[in-house]
């Protein structure tokens, strides 16, 4: 499956971001899974989901007459691992004396 990806240098506060209401748009009508990168992780999203349940603001950029709107909410990383190390058991040969032949 096709993926579009996002990538946030500076999310709001954890993993909190807001994404532009174009490349959500464009990531629906392409029929792609978003792929958003934060400094913690990356989460594969679905669109239609990041649309319903976001957060909707409306912001002024360069333009004062038309703010552009973006989709807030948070990115879905999975738990990190603890750090637990998993001991490998390999089983040796036993080590054959080698003697010399002259």
């Amino acid at each position: 499956m096709e993926t579009l990806d996002v990538k946030i240098r500076k999310p709001i506060y954890g993993n909190y971001v807001y994404i532009s209401s174009t490349m959500v748009e464009m990531a629906i009508r392409m029929g792609a899974m978003m792929r958003i990168a934060v400094p913690n992780g990356t989460a594969i999203v679905d669109p239609v989901e990041w649309k319903k349940k976001g957060k909707i603001m409306k912001k002024v950029f360069r333009f004062p007459n038309n703010p552009l709107t973006l989709y807030g909410g948070y990115v879905p990383l999975s738990p990190k691992s603890k750090g637990k190390i998993m001991a490998v058991i390999t089983e040796e040969k036993p080590k054959v004396k080698q003697t010399k032949l002259f």
